[in-house]
């Protein structure tokens, strides 16, 4: 038997729990090891002052207050418990707020279409006229007038000029 069996065997044999041939082995091992024979005597002789010892239970007060301390909360605790439904609603509003504002940033823009009204002189002019490369500067100047439909007056002048211009462009000429 070696040293660490030795030790194991020691601690079992202060339990009552080692067998009759490791008890032998033991006690031969300690008969030629001086420094495990130590250790043998030593840990008999405190576990002999321990057994004297009267138990040590601890008092019922020391009981009822260890219990007592274990069940009460913390001067906080129900200001926090009454804080967390509201800890709960802000984050709901700030998740809402976070999904919104990104759906916004993020969702297809689509273009605003400004409607017009065509006057009816500017309607049958348009009808009139056949379009070819050379009507570039017609088509801004039509634009333009559907533009200043609210003018009223200077409209038919608009458009005047225009029929104008349609018959100098017919007619081969293209200056504007």
């Amino acid at each position: 038997m070696n040293c660490e069996q030795a030790n194991e065997t020691l601690t079992l044999d202060l339990y009552g729990e080692a067998g009759e041939a490791d008890v032998a082995a033991l006690k031969a091992h300690l008969a030629g090891c001086p420094a495990c024979r130590r250790v043998a005597e030593a840990t008999r002789a405190a576990l002999v002052e321990f057994r004297r010892q009267p138990s040590s239970q601890p008092s019922r007060d020391t009981i009822e207050a260890v219990i007592e301390a274990a069940h009460r909360r913390p001067i906080f605790a129900g200001f926090f418990a009454q804080l967390r439904p509201v800890l709960w609603q802000a984050a709901t509003v700030m998740a809402v707020a976070l999904i919104v504002s990104v759906a916004i940033r993020f969702w297809p823009q689509t273009p605003v279409q400004h409607t017009t009204r065509v006057s009816p002189a500017a309607a049958q002019l348009a009808a009139e006229t056949s379009w070819d490369d050379d009507s570039a500067a017609l088509a801004d100047r039509i634009q333009l007038a559907r533009a200043d439909v609210t003018i009223g007056s200077s409209l038919d002048n608009r458009i005047t000029g225009l029929r104008d211009a349609l018959s100098d462009l017919r007619a081969g000429s293209t200056s504007f």
